[in-house]
């Protein structure tokens, strides 16, 4: 996965975003929450923020799409594991990332929230793979499962500014 920093500095405190009218639905696991902002089944991309709570961490997954993402606040903390342990990887506000998939790892936060721009484009439909702590398959989530999701949040939404036609 190559990385990149936008901006001068690297202090993730210097910019906050207004989250507080975000429609946040929980994640996975306590401490993590999303928000879709679109889905494209034909396309099989999906696109969302996910914000983690402080010490607030997901499961062991693997990114089956090429994912980008840009840390938009606080430091993302990725903990992949090796034969030789765990490498711990902190990603600083304004650091952009690209991936064409198949690395295991957890994602969260340590002392201070995180919220990250994920957008992801599979060849199958299979987006990311959930993994045990032995990491072996738990479930396989699909952009149909996205979608799935995404309609649940268009029902309750009259008119959503993030979502466009099409």
């Amino acid at each position: 996965m190559s990385m990149i920093c936008l901006g001068t500095n690297n202090r993730s405190d210097d910019f906050r975003f207004d989250t507080s009218n975000t429609d946040w639905k929980p994640f996975v696991t306590d401490g993590c929450f999303y928000r879709i902002l679109d889905v494209n089944v034909p396309a099989r991309t999906a696109e969302m923020l996910i914000k983690f709570e402080p010490n607030g961490r997901c499961l062991y997954h693997r990114h089956a799409a090429a994912v980008k993402t840009l840390v938009l606040e606080g430091d993302l903390h990725l903990y992949e594991p090796t034969p030789n342990g765990e490498v711990h990887t902190i990603k600083p506000a304004g650091s952009f990332s690209m991936g064409a998939g198949g690395e295991v790892h957890i994602e969260g936060a340590e002392e201070k929230p995180v919220i990250v721009y994920f957008s992801m484009a599979s060849e199958t439909d299979v987006i990311y793979e959930l993994l045990d702590r032995n990491l072996n398959l738990k479930r396989a989530i699909t952009v149909q499962d996205f979608d799935a999701d995404w309609k649940k949040w268009h029902v309750v939404e009259t008119a959503s500014p993030i979502r466009q036609a099409g």
